[in-house]
């Protein structure tokens, strides 16, 4: 061990893709069952499998197509309709963990401020992982879900413009950039809007005369979703704000019950998306937890990352449930989707590892 064989890796990692739905079927959610798999036979527990460059390839193709499946699904009438909530929920669930998690950076774990800031917006972005479970159950039309789902563009993109600044201005030897700021924020909204713009346009004419069979359509659409993550990420922003864009762009073009978008979700529930979730799992160094002396950093910083994250999150939904009038599940809804961490909760920790801001406590602590 580490199997390194291509058919024996493949071997386990379907064995675990079709165990963790029988075990979602005793009431633990398959999402977690395959986070579980991946942390047990990821190479810091038993060793089954290193997380080699092909694990990481698939694991990032998944974390695209969660973001281009909820971009897709989202009813876009009921989010223009709503897009005063997505608005303020957006601002709220960005903010309240942004200067909470600096402050608890600074006082707390004692980080400098450059440091404090990106932990601040570690806190502030989420990832609709929790997503496709509302979407199996028939939930993405609530107006709960399309606010969270509208607030997710906003908050990741101020979160993520975030770590652009603050990453750039440490390895340029400062701290903050305004021109960072000033530059990603403006090309980011100039490829938004040609996306918006042109994808419709692209995808309606492709899709009704140029392809000819099933399988380009697919494969339209998973270049699509490529090309614009790629895009955004040549301005200096994390991939999935693309993936999410393409989600949005070919949202009227493909017919929400028609065969393509049977496809779409099939291919990515049985497997881009459970490649993700057990390639996550796998980031996850139990070791760092059970002795040592830097164990008992690695408690306090995961327990205060994740007391500061449940509260803030919570309170950004509580706060706002009498003015947007959601019901007490429906504020829950909201609650559930923005906490999960994970797309670019991890892209900002690892960026602040790799520039000397973070430790592997942190890093373990947001695993």
């Amino acid at each position: 061990l580490p199997l390194t064989e291509p058919v024996a890796v493949f071997t386990v990692v379907l064995l675990v893709l079709l165990a963790a739905p029988l075990v979602g079927r005793r009431g633990v959610p398959s999402s977690v069952v395959l986070l579980g798999a991946g942390i047990a036979i990821g190479p810091h527990a038993l060793g089954v499998l290193d997380r080699d460059p092909t694990l990481v390839l698939l694991g990032t193709v998944g974390l695209l197509y969660i973001m281009f499946l909820a971009g897709l699904e989202i009813d876009l009438h009921q989010l223009q309709a709503g897009k005063a909530r997505s608005l303020g929920f957006g601002l709220a669930t960005f903010a309240l963990p942004q200067a909470v998690g600096l402050a608890v950076g600074r006082t707390v774990l004692g980080m400098g401020w450059p440091a404090a800031v990106l932990l601040g917006s570690v806190f502030a972005s989420h990832t609709l992982l929790a997503y496709p479970a509302a979407a199996r159950l028939g939930l993405q039309k609530e107006r709960s879900v399309t606010t969270a789902v509208g607030a997710t563009i906003l908050t990741d993109t101020l979160a993520l413009l975030v770590l652009a600044v603050v990453a750039t201005g440490v390895r340029e030897g400062g701290a903050f950039d305004l021109g960072v700021l000033l530059r990603v924020g403006g090309s980011l909204a100039a490829f938004g809007g040609l996306v918006l713009w042109g994808l419709p346009r692209l995808g309606g004419w492709f899709l009704q005369t140029a392809a000819s069979d099933a399988t380009l359509e697919f494969v339209f659409v998973l270049a699509a979703v490529f090309v614009c993550a790629l895009g955004v990420e040549a301005l200096g922003v994390e991939p999935i704000i693309g993936a999410f864009l393409a989600g949005l762009g070919l949202n009227r073009v493909v017919p929400e019950s028609g065969p393509l978008m049977n496809r779409i979700a099939f291919f990515g529930n049985a497997l881009f998306v459970p490649f993700f979730l057990l390639s996550t799992g796998m980031l996850v160094d139990l070791q760092a937890f059970a002795g040592g002396p830097d164990a008992r950093r690695a408690w306090t910083v995961a327990l205060v990352m994740t007391g500061v994250l449940l509260t803030t999150k919570g309170a950004a939904a509580a706060l706002l449930r009498p003015a947007f009038r959601f019901t007490a599940d429906e504020a829950r809804m909201a609650f559930g989707l923005t906490v999960p961490q994970a797309a670019a909760t991890l892209a900002a920790v690892l960026v602040g590892v790799e520039v000397g801001l973070f430790d592997g406590a942190v890093l373990n602590g947001t695993v």
